[in-house]
């Protein structure tokens, strides 16, 4: 006579199939959370650009988190507070940066004095460039950054 196996596991089979459960989902969340960190949006954009012909001198703060937007052009302060689309523009313009490999990149030793000079400052991060030398990647941002300045400044 054959003998039926139970549909159901022995209890000390449902604990470690429970258990295996367990640290599986515990690592996907630990996973999950550490992915999620690297995504996080950047908080601050400080932006620089001096030199040229005329000697412009502009540094542009922007928070992204609320929006709060300071230029200062020389001895003038300009604020200001950037919409959720402009926020979310310059968000996704950053994203597509390599922020790594562009601050590693060694500025360019050609300093004429019409090009003009940029500092891009990231959360912690610090690119430099010329005009001569603005990485590909990188010019969306500096057209927007640029368009802004333009934007507060005009009257």
């Amino acid at each position: 006579m054959m003998r039926r196996q139970s549909l159901f596991l022995p209890s000390s089979c449902r604990l470690y199939h429970r258990l295996i459960l367990f640290i599986t989902l515990t690592a996907w969340t630990v996973g999950m959370v550490a992915c999620g960190a690297s995504a996080v949006r950047p908080a601050t954009i400080h932006f620089e650009r001096s030199g040229g012909f005329v000697g412009i001198d502009d540094r542009l703060t922007i928070d992204l988190s609320t929006g709060i937007t300071r230029l200062q052009r020389g001895k003038e302060v300009i604020t200001a507070t950037l919409n959720a689309e402009q926020r979310s523009h310059l968000a996704t313009l950053v994203a597509a940066i390599d922020l790594a490999s562009l601050a590693a990149m060694p500025s360019s030793p050609n300093q004429c004095c019409d090009f003009l000079s940029y500092r891009i400052q990231i959360d912690a991060t610090t690119i430099q460039a010329t005009d001569a030398d603005l990485p590909a990647s990188l010019q969306p941002l500096v057209t927007e950054l640029n368009a802004i300045i333009t934007g507060l400044h005009t009257p």
